[in-house]
């Protein structure tokens, strides 16, 4: 009897210390959104494929419905885009650009909590916070999400797929095909 009660107060104390360990990730998010808008430059124009988005955004945005003379294969975030574009007057086009890296600098900041649970499937959560870290910290992936790019929202729908579909609950297994669908539209290659 003795026993049961002594590994229930370790096991209460070590739910306590994880919870709190989730709490961590506020501080790492804001780290991590500083580091991006740091090295952000407003005022830049768009290029390649992030221009081709936004003109498939804007005229969403413009038609109020999907344009028909398009070959865009990954529309998932340009329509994701125009959601937002009608919410804000900006006098400039290259405003409109800027808030496109935004929302790109703001989705890989987010990601960071679907990482630390997809690393909570595999390791212990002081563990999972470091993954969650160095995901937060890659350079590459700072790089991308400056640029206003699909690839934000791609491996924001990508890492919640993956945590719902290693869930041991079979509506969220079955809900992790919805967002992987996402991932799909959002970048089909």
């Amino acid at each position: 009897m003795n026993d049961k009660n002594t590994k229930n107060m370790i096991k209460n104390k070590f739910q306590l210390k994880n919870e709190k360990l989730i709490f961590l990730l506020i501080p790492i998010g804001i780290i991590s959104y500083l580091i991006r808008s740091y090295y952000f430059e407003p005022g830049t124009a768009l290029t390649f494929d992030s221009l081709g988005y936004f003109f498939y955004s804007v005229d969403i945005m413009v038609l109020g419905h999907l344009p028909d003379n398009y070959t865009l294969a990954n529309t998932l975030w340009s329509i994701f885009l125009s959601i937002f574009f009608p919410f804000f007057q900006f006098e400039n086009t290259v405003q409109y650009m800027d808030l496109q890296k935004n929302l790109a600098i703001i989705l890989s900041t987010i990601t960071i909590i679907p990482i630390y649970f997809l690393c909570r499937k595999f390791f212990d959560p002081k563990i999972s916070l470091v993954g969650a870290i160095i995901f937060s910290l890659e350079p590459r992936l700072i790089q991308n999400s400056m640029i206003g790019i699909t690839e934000s929202l791609y491996i924001l729908l990508g890492t919640i797929t993956l945590v719902l579909f290693l869930s041991s609950n079979k509506k969220l297994v079955y809900l992790s095909f919805m967002f992987a669908a996402f991932t799909t539209l959002t970048r089909s290659e």
